[in-house]
């Protein structure tokens, strides 16, 4: 019997990239896409319109990725950002360690511009402690629903659901790269932002409440 992965894309205003994700997905053949979309202001849902079904839901990413896990029918959920392209095997890899009987997984990554420091930021994805959400988590719907989905009153979602699947799971690093924007480092400057990335999960980590940091330091960009 063959793996169902349904793929959840949680977006908000993200016309500007949200037909090339969706391209770059349909010529892989998924099985189900649904774009949980968190009341774009723009054309984000209307353009997704034509190659995924659309779900309206509040904004939060947790609670979209939520929404989405909720409403899909694969097996398999594979939780990808709007402006994060698969490798041109991606799915089908998915399907083979899932068949294999692994549990869940992420990709390594890769960033669409070509920067030394960017390339070095890219490289550390290669460890199990720098992952996250960008690097297209995908896990079964069995495990999902044991951790109780994505947390929506935590400052990192991404984080805190990989630190939870680990605890009891031991997931895939595929080393074939997912190609994600680099517009937040480009935006704030390379060493800028990895610093402010560092400084935030850092304390988080060590059980800092962070929610107000987070806000004036990490803006919502999708």
């Amino acid at each position: 019997m063959s793996v169902k992965i349904s793929v959840i894309i949680p977006t908000y205003n993200e016309a500007n990239t949200i037909v090339a994700t969706l391209k770059a997905l349909r010529a892989q053949h998924p099985d189900e896409i649904l774009v949980a979309d968190g009341g774009s202001e723009d054309q984000t849902a209307a353009l997704a319109l034509s190659f995924a079904r659309v779900l309206h839901t509040d904004k939060g990413r947790a609670k979209q990725m939520n929404c989405g896990a909720l409403e899909a029918e694969g097996d398999v959920l594979l939780f990808l950002h709007a402006d994060t392209q698969l490798p041109p095997n991606g799915l089908e890899t998915i399907r083979c360690l899932m068949a294999a009987g692994k549990e869940a997984g992420r990709f390594r990554l890769r960033f669409d511009e070509k920067n030394w420091r960017l390339q070095l930021f890219a490289s550390y994805t290669r460890l199990h402690c720098f992952s996250y959400g960008d690097q297209a988590f995908f896990v079964t719907r069995d495990l999902f629903e044991k951790l109780g989905g994505y947390r929506d009153n935590v400052p990192f979602e991404d984080v805190d659901f990989y630190t939870r699947l680990r605890k009891i799971s031991k997931p895939v690093i595929i080393p074939e790269p997912v190609i994600t924007s680099a517009r937040r480092f480009t935006g704030a400057g390379c060493w800028r932002q990895k610093c402010i990335n560092l400084f935030l999960v850092g304390l988080y980590a060590m059980g800092f409440p962070i929610a107000g940091l987070k806000k004036s330091l990490y803006p919502d960009i999708r």
